[in-house]
């Protein structure tokens, strides 16, 4: 549990299994940069037939575009997870440099397996609470008792909705972007009223 939130606002998107959570955090983060936020962090991507077993997943760093391999690989289909904690440790620089270079919020991909047996990112969660910046996570079952331990009541849930993890940032980055136009805020709202779609993640 984290004994001192300070003042960093701290999320995560909850959502089930099989939504893409990844392209949704994709179509956030541009949004947000399109109104003036100052994004780092990783996003997740994998690849596979729709409604398949992913073939490979890494995830990229939102500044420099470094993909960084995440994927033990097992053989087609192998059960258990499969996540390789070993390129995690690669990440972490990428995100603790986002921190020293003053970003307005920190996206780390996941608060899921790993983080949830205190290992994985959840260095870099407390780094960005400690700095005072702004914290953006996904995370599902069956990882958020682990993630309600974690913040201790201090961070937040939010729906897998566009409008409102846009909102959320709104009011919980340094810069506050305000300065986001009637327009802009129209354009999340149409984009949010389109399809959702699936995934095997």
């Amino acid at each position: 549990m984290v004994s001192d939130l300070g003042s960093a606002p701290l999320a995560a998107i909850q959502y089930q299994r099989g939504f893409d959570i990844d392209e949704l955090l994709s179509r956030s983060c541009a949004h947000l940069r399109s109104a003036g936020v100052r994004i780092g962090g990783v996003l997740q991507q994998s690849s596979g037939e729709q409604g398949q077993c992913a073939s490979s997943l890494h995830v990229v760093d939102l500044r420099s575009g470094r993909t960084f391999n995440i994927w033990e690989d097992r053989g087609a289909c192998a059960v258990g997870c499969r996540l390789d904690e070993r390129g995690l440790v690669e990440v972490e620089p990428a995100l603790m440099a986002a921190l020293t270079d003053g970003v307005d919020l920190l996206i780390v991909n996941r608060f899921g397996r790993a983080e949830s047996l205190g290992r994985g990112l959840l260095g870099c969660f407390s780094a960005a609470i400690g700095a005072g910046v702004a914290v953006l996570t996904a995370g599902r079952p069956p990882y958020d008792q682990a993630w309600d331990a974690f913040h201790g009541g201090c961070g937040h849930d939010l729906a897998p909705e566009m409008q409102e993890i846009i909102e959320w940032a709104r009011t919980s980055t340094k810069r506050s972007p305000a300065h986001l136009s009637q327009g802009q805020t129209a354009s999340i709202q149409d984009a949010t009223r389109g399809p959702s779609t699936d995934c095997t993640l």
